[in-house]
């Protein structure tokens, strides 16, 4: 399959029946759909398991969908649902489960260490946001999604997606520098970055 084929091309083809076509744009949009996940869950595990399940899902429902153009977001909000019901089955919500780290053995043991704890801090203090500010912050700064792209994806405006990106970023900036007496700025903590929508 051509890597220049088009989303509606590709959407088309999928309804059609076409699995291959249907993987290309699973492969697409996974990151864009595990961002979404986290956002809800603040877990990699869970997250992975949910976007799974609602590929399942549009994989299924494909044929509901009328406008091939607005696959992204109908999957990514698929996925936003479904972590919301997991939010919701789980009896008590873990804050934010490690990422397993895969370790260059030459890389130096201290950096290892400091982006172990930056990663940390980060992860707990974006834990500590609401949820749709959660998302909002992981589908920006770790998607590099715009504010109509985010928008789309939470049922928001651009101009609600922006100030919830802005409230979050100013509630970071104090959790994050709660958190240590090192100054925030050498970081690479979220709030630092500010893509352009």
């Amino acid at each position: 399959m051509q890597q220049t084929e088009s989303l509606d091309e590709l959407v088309r083809q999928a309804q059609r029946g076409d699995a291959q076509a249907f993987a290309s744009l699973v492969d697409r949009f996974e990151r864009s759909a595990l961002a979404t996940a986290y956002g809800v869950l603040g877990d990699a595990s869970m997250s992975a398991d949910v976007v799974q399940d609602a590929c399942l899902r549009a994989w299924q429902r494909l044929h509901e969908l009328r406008r091939p153009s607005q696959f992204a977001g109908w999957l990514l909000r698929m996925v936003r649902n479904l972590a919301i019901d997991a939010v919701r089955r789980r009896a008590s919500i873990r804050v934010v489960e490690a990422s397993e780290d895969v370790r260059d053995p030459r890389a130096d043991p201290l950096e290892n260490v400091a982006n172990d704890e930056t990663r940390r801090r980060v992860e707990t203090a974006l834990a500590q946001l609401d949820e749709l500010s959660r998302s909002a912050v992981v589908l920006r700064y770790y998607e590099g999604m715009s504010s109509r792209e985010i928008g789309a994806v939470l049922s928001l405006s651009p101009s609600a997606v922006d100030m919830r990106l802005s409230r979050a970023r100013s509630r970071l900036h104090e959790l994050l520098g709660a958190m240590s007496d090192v100054p925030m700025s050498g970081t690479g903590a979220v709030g630092e970055q500010r893509p352009v929508n």
